[in-house]
């Protein structure tokens, strides 16, 4: 029997959204970006709670960098969900380059769900901080951003592609272990499967210390500390450097 290219995800009947549901959670989804998230998001990337340990996203955060950029990750996943249904009929999963299965749902009793969190996965383009990268540059007479050249051009599913993921929940849903599991889900039920992901890198500020738990439930193995690394917000910070690695 051939299998659907969107397994193991689940399809919503009524709006053809594929979803994954977290068992550990049974009022947790997780889904594709959504251009409804735009006017939501504002609020959550401003939460002092969840900003605080944001180095990326812009501070504070309007609604115009919100259009900008659940219009990107919508047209990411459009891309993904096209694929998915041009290979349909195959007799082999298609690998793809990214996760469908990125914001964090939480399900109301009238049945709509809200927007907590997210996942991102994405290539790394910078590799100074991929295992082997010397301080000073070198790596096998490499540099730094020629490495993430060639990061960036491995063909879909090779697994020596290094992957770097980013975070963030809502602090009302925080210490409930929802995170752990969500990323437990991206990361068992698509990134391996689906997207071959077999290396990977995480970051976290030292003092961030349920986002180190994160990723050390879900077999990140601590690498070092980089003092100094980041800074964010008029601050410098101590980053903690994880690595997860299935190939050996």
């Amino acid at each position: 029997m051939v299998r659907s290219q969107f397994h193991p995800l689940k399809v919503n009947a009524i709006t053809g959204e594929p979803f994954f549901p977290l068992e550990t959670h049974p009022n947790i989804i997780l889904t594709p970006p959504r251009l409804s998230d735009i006017p939501k998001l504002p609020d959550l990337m401003n939460d002092p709670g969840v900003c605080v340990w944001l180095t990326g996203p812009p501070h504070p955060y309007t609604l115009e960098h919100a259009e900008a950029w659940v219009r990107t990750t919508v047209e990411e996943a459009n891309g993904i969900l096209q694929e998915l249904k041009d290979a349909e009929g195959s007799d082999t999963l298609k690998l793809v380059g990214g996760s469908l299965i990125r914001c964090i749902r939480e399900i109301k009793k009238d049945g709509s769900d809200v927007l907590i969190g997210d996942i991102h996965l994405r290539r790394c383009e910078s590799m100074e901080l991929a295992p082997g990268v010397k301080n000073n540059g070198e790596r096998l007479e490499d540099s730094p951003k020629l490495l993430g050249l060639v990061n960036m051009q491995r063909e879909n599913g090779d697994p020596e592609i290094l992957w770097s993921v980013g975070y963030f929940l809502a602090t009302s849903h925080a210490g409930q272990g929802i995170m752990s599991n969500a990323f437990k889900a991206v990361l068992q039920q698509w990134a391996i499967p689906r997207m071959g992901v077999r290396r990977m890198i995480g970051e976290s500020y030292v003092e961030n210390y349920g986002s180190r738990r994160v990723m050390e439930k879900n077999g990140f193995v601590f690498r070092e500390i980089l003092e100094g690394h980041v800074e964010a917000k008029g601050q410098k910070h101590d980053v903690c450097v994880f690595d997860l690695n299935l190939n050996v």
